[in-house]
């Protein structure tokens, strides 16, 4: 992850730069249903498929009509991928950032100057309300100094390391609580235990998080011991 930070250097207990870190504001719910036709058109020319696009767009209600795709669907998936990708296209050649990351609505920009942050948080707020009909997230999108760290996909990502998000220990810790609740009175089995639990794993184990996921292990084997 280090090799990613815009060219950070310590300095003193810090690290040089700043991150841009926004999302999109219910991106779900307000996708534009022209304007992603718009978007799909441009590469698909067969009309049976453009139908078809246009059907399963129009088969999810939402409170604005024309707007929004269901959430889970592996098409909405999709088109929120191919949505976006107008915004890739921007930053990447408009705006010439070097260091940038998106997942799905939830993007990343690092630079050493936050000057040039700030004057690209203002284009691209721009550009996704005049393009895209979207707008970002007030509360959710700011520039802060890479010394403090980013909270992404559920870590909280320094320069050196990553660490699992509070609130997600906190996820954890309940969920074995309603595993152990539910091993007593028969309505889950322990090898459905293990299966739940070694996805959190994998998941966890992609922060530095041994101690914790040791102290769960440890739990998880005193929930499953026969008693």
């Amino acid at each position: 992850m280090a090799s990613c930070w815009g060219g950070g250097v310590e300095n003193g207990n810090g690290v040089v730069g700043y991150a841009l870190k926004a999302d999109i504001r219910h991106y779900f719910e307000t996708v534009d249903h022209d304007v992603l036709l718009a978007i799909v058109s441009k590469r698909i020319r067969d009309d049976e498929v453009l139908w078809l696009i246009r059907t399963i767009l129009a088969n999810h209600k939402t409170q604005q009509p024309g707007k929004g795709m269901p959430l889970g669907n592996l098409t909405s998936q999709f088109f929120a991928n191919v949505y976006l990708a107008e915004l890739d296209n921007f930053v990447k050649h408009e705006l010439k950032a070097k260091y940038y990351l998106r997942y799905v609505d939830d993007f990343v920009i690092l630079d050493r100057n936050k000057r040039l942050l700030e004057e690209q948080l203002e284009r691209i707020n721009r550009f996704l309300l005049d393009e895209l009909k979207l707008e970002l997230h007030p509360e959710k999108s700011r520039i802060v100094p890479l010394r403090s760290g980013i909270t992404l996909l559920g870590f909280r990502v320094f320069y050196y390391f990553k660490l699992l998000k509070k609130s997600n220990q906190r996820r954890i810790e309940k969920r074995l609580l309603k595993f152990q609740k539910k091993l007593e009175n028969g309505t889950i089995t322990k090898e459905e235990i293990r299966a739940s639990m070694a996805g959190w794993d994998g998941y966890a184990k992609m922060a530095n998080t041994y101690k914790l996921r040791k102290r769960m292990r440890e739990r998880i084997e005193s929930i499953l011991k026969p008693r």
